[in-house]
């Protein structure tokens, strides 16, 4: 009998070759071959430190929870190992330890098992690391969730640690908090590094058509608050203005940074105020991650 394509008799129905991450996973099956007087690439690094991190999720009637987290790191990071340079950009990080939910091919989502969080992640303070310290914001993507940020130090990778005891104070908040800046579920947070001097710019064209007046006419400020705090009379730091034409849009924007106005390293949620009084209008405006 004749056949088309592959014969696949006395083999799986599938080769495992074509079983997506199959080379990734096992270097046997792609084996690369080095050219004569050629070098091998570096690869991943071997000897960095991961920490097993995990969590207790139930209701009040001891019932378990169900969902996801995410990790995203703060920085891209690069890695010198003896000389052998690893660039590593931002994604979201981790690998579920429970039997049933596994983030393979970069799905994102390290699901919890019967309420309990198992999961590996990269210490946020390995050697010869750039920058030397990064954090991961984390999101509980389910009913009542929270959204906060945590390190993970490399001293606690001897045992099994308590995601609640890395979380940085004042980073709590709810996670449908940030539908309020955005369409999506994406993050909208504006990264800067603590060393950068940089205009931060806010498109507050919709406030304006809120209040009905071309707000650069009138002073904007910023603030820059943690938790779930709102701005006080001390809080606010001048900014300026992008553009001062009466047409839309209207960009405020104010310099982050050494050279202008220096925050520590931490995650922030960013506020606008326009001083046209009587109108005052105050208004929170995404948020700034300073690592």
């Amino acid at each position: 009998m004749w056949t088309w394509g592959i014969d696949y008799k006395g083999q799986p129905l599938i080769d495992a070759w074509w079983t997506p991450g199959w080379t990734a996973q096992n270097a046997d099956i792609a084996s690369v071959p080095v050219p004569p007087n050629s070098f091998a690439p570096p690869g991943f690094p071997s000897n960095l430190t991961y920490v097993t991190v995990v969590g207790s999720y139930f209701d009040t009637i001891a019932d378990p929870m169900s969902g996801y987290l995410t990790f995203w790191p703060s920085s891209a990071l690069t890695f010198n190992q003896s000389g052998a340079i690893t660039y590593m950009p931002q994604r979201y990080s981790g690998v579920n330890h429970s039997p049933i939910g596994i983030n393979q091919m970069g799905s994102e989502k390290i699901y919890l098992w019967y309420g309990q969080l198992s999961v590996s992640l990269l210490a946020t303070d390995n050697v010869n690391m750039t920058p030397a310290s990064f954090t991961y914001h984390v999101k509980e993507n389910f009913k009542g969730g929270n959204q906060y940020d945590i390190t993970v130090p490399s001293a606690d990778s001897s045992s099994a640690v308590s995601i609640f005891n890395l979380i940085i104070p004042g980073s709590v908040r709810p996670v449908e908090e940030d539908f309020r800046f955005s369409q999506s579920q994406d993050d909208d947070t504006i990264f800067i590094a603590v060393t950068s001097s940089q205009y931060l710019a806010v498109d507050i064209t919709a406030i304006a058509a809120g209040v009905g007046f071309n707000p650069t006419a009138f002073p904007v400020s910023f603030a820059f608050m943690t938790g779930a705090s709102q701005p006080g009379n001390s809080d606010w730091v001048p900014g300026g203005w992008a553009n001062t034409t009466s047409e839309p849009p209207f960009v405020a924007t104010v310099l982050i940074g050494p050279n202008g106005h220096a925050l520590s390293q931490g995650r922030y949620k960013v506020w606008t105020k326009i001083d046209a009084t009587p109108q005052v209008p105050v208004t929170p405006a995404g948020f700034v991650e300073i690592y």
